[in-house]
């Protein structure tokens, strides 16, 4: 890699510092891609041009490192998650906080975030296992190292993809760039950046996780929504259907005069299912972005 570029992105990173680290990933993945790729094409067009001269072009078009990093800080103050920005109205007694959770749209995204990761847990553990597994297979015949190597940048894709999600359901900012993969550098290069990059054994690591992550998580809450609906529902059961709520290990049937209290009982436990759903989501954002940010 042109040591310009690198100079660049080491001063760029230092203004960049006190920055979201999401941020910054995105920020130096956009100066990699453009000087590099802007580096290639003016070389290839006039190649009188030595590196150096080139690279001076090159940055004057882009901006200097302490007037790029200042337009990123702006436009970051724009564009922060749509579910970050919103806060729990500070009501003036805890019960009204705890009722008005089912107007929050971050513990309904939180919500559908659980719902929907065991479907993705699933995905990204076959996915993960199976290319962990057919990389090693292969590694003993010469076409195994490139194909682990594609395995591995597919890791990454996933890694972003599950990035915006978090994002999107759990209001965390993650990266919208992927790590910028260098080139110029040869097969080899290529190869040995994948392969040494920390975030690429996390982000595998991530995926594999999502599996009992997933699982937990659907269990846990699609129980606590059967339990609070079957509470809610069940004058309904009991006096239409004429089905007892519980029947195992005997059946059990609610006074009528205890309705009230069940219906009661029922809406506070989804109520409190969509408050530790928004903890939950919290939680594991934190750990998303430990894992699958550079």
């Amino acid at each position: 890699m042109n040591k310009g570029i690198v100079l660049y992105l080491d001063d760029f990173r230092k203004h960049l510092k006190g920055c979201d680290r999401a941020l910054v990933q995105d920020a130096l993945a956009d100066a990699e891609d453009h000087l590099t790729m802007g580096l290639e094409t003016l070389r290839a067009e006039r190649p009188g041009l030595t590196a150096e001269e080139a690279l001076c072009e090159v940055v004057a078009s882009y901006g200097a490192p302490a007037e790029l990093a200042e337009q990123y800080r702006k436009v970051e103050a724009f564009t922060v998650p749509a579910l970050k920005s919103q806060r729990t109205r500070k009501e003036r007694s805890a019960l009204k906080r705890f009722v008005g959770v089912v107007t929050e749209p971050s513990a309904w995204a939180a919500f559908l975030y659980m719902m929907i990761s065991i479907v993705t847990g699933i995905l990204y553990f076959t996915w993960t296992a199976n290319a962990l597994s057919l990389s090693l297979g292969l590694l003993v015949l010469i076409i195994g190292v490139p194909v682990a190597w594609l395995f591995f940048l597919s890791f990454r894709g996933l890694a972003l993809v599950e990035g915006r999600m978090v994002e999107a359901l759990l209001g965390v900012r993650m990266p919208r760039r992927a790590v910028f993969i260098r080139k110029g550098e040869g097969w080899w290069g290529s190869i040995k950046g994948v392969f040494t990059t920390r975030s690429t054994w996390s982000s595998a690591l991530y995926l594999i996780l999502m599996l009992p992550l997933g699982t937990i998580y659907f269990s846990l809450f699609i129980t606590l929504v059967a339990v609070a609906l079957s509470l809610v529902a069940s004058p309904v059961i009991e006096l239409v259907f004429h089905e007892p709520v519980i029947d195992y290990p005997a059946e059990w049937w609610i006074p009528v005069w205890l309705y009230p209290a069940v219906v009661a009982l029922g809406a506070a436990v989804f109520m409190g299912m969509l408050h530790l759903a928004r903890l939950v989501g919290k939680l594991h954002g934190r750990m998303a972005r430990a894992m699958l940010v550079s």
